[in-house]
């Protein structure tokens, strides 16, 4: 099984090479009702920095439907989303970042019932998202049948990474654009993970359509991924849950 790496620190869209990477830019029809201003920044490759405001929100869950990149901040650090269930936005990610395709991505949902219908959830895993949804642990379980999430976004496994935040800006993102969310730390592969809008575009300004500023991270480190698709649970990463409070609720690991 692919092992996941360890902290260093159906709309269409085309993706236009810049000289500072790869920036997924949707087509001007699938483009958000907008101000010309906004419009043109979006069309140039310009990152846009959005508020939490309603509207921006709203704003950044449209951009997500029209297969761009949208980063936005969760408890942990900013993550890098993309449509899941967008083929051409998930290949987005990967080139945006430079991160190797048999890398798999997390899929971000707004409930652990959302999460749940996309994947074959067993007793542990829903005794831990009782305990720790919403919050910085990732299960990896078995695709359930029919799950739209795009293959590449689990590096081609029969498996799926899903977590649900427990910052509310990334709730409200989520659940304003209604499905899975594959997001991966917005930064470039290698780098180190970002906890504030500003370091996202140190690193990924031009590559994406926006960042959504939701101030410094509270955790600031990635989130716990804990594999349960076999019959042990398999420690993959560890983050913002120790592991001894994994064990308290679901035994040793």
């Amino acid at each position: 099984m692919r092992r996941w790496k360890r902290r260093r620190g159906s709309t269409s869209c085309c993706i236009s090479r810049k000289s500072r990477g790869i920036w997924t830019q949707p087509s001007p029809r699938a483009l958000p009702r907008t101000t010309p201003r906004t419009r043109n920044k979006l069309l140039a490759g310009v990152t846009l920095t959005l508020t939490d405001s309603e509207r921006d929100i709203a704003q950044a869950a449209e951009l997500l439907a029209a297969g761009a990149l949208v980063a936005f901040g969760t408890e942990t650090v900013y993550g890098l989303g993309a449509d899941a269930t967008n083929a051409a936005a998930v290949a987005a990610v990967f080139a945006a970042k430079g991160r190797p395709q048999f890398n798999p991505l997390i899929c971000h949902f707004f409930s652990a019932e959302a999460a749940f219908v996309q994947v074959v959830a067993n007793d542990a895993a829903r005794r831990l998202a009782a305990a720790f949804w919403p919050g910085p642990l990732t299960l990896v379980l078995p695709r359930a049948p029919g799950c739209p999430v795009a293959p590449l976004a689990a590096a081609g496994l029969e498996t799926l990474a899903v977590r649900v935040p427990a910052h509310p800006v990334a709730a409200r993102l989520l659940r304003a654009f209604g499905g899975p969310v594959a997001a991966p730390s917005a930064n470039p592969s290698g780098g180190i993970s970002p906890t504030r809008a500003a370091h996202v575009l140190d690193g990924l300004s031009g590559r994406i359509a926006a960042v959504v500023d939701s101030g410094p991270c509270a955790v600031g480190v990635e989130s716990t991924v804990l594999d349960l698709s076999g019959p042990d649970a398999v420690l993959l990463r560890p983050g913002g849950v120790p592991l001894a409070a994994l064990e308290a609720v679901i035994g040793p690991v």
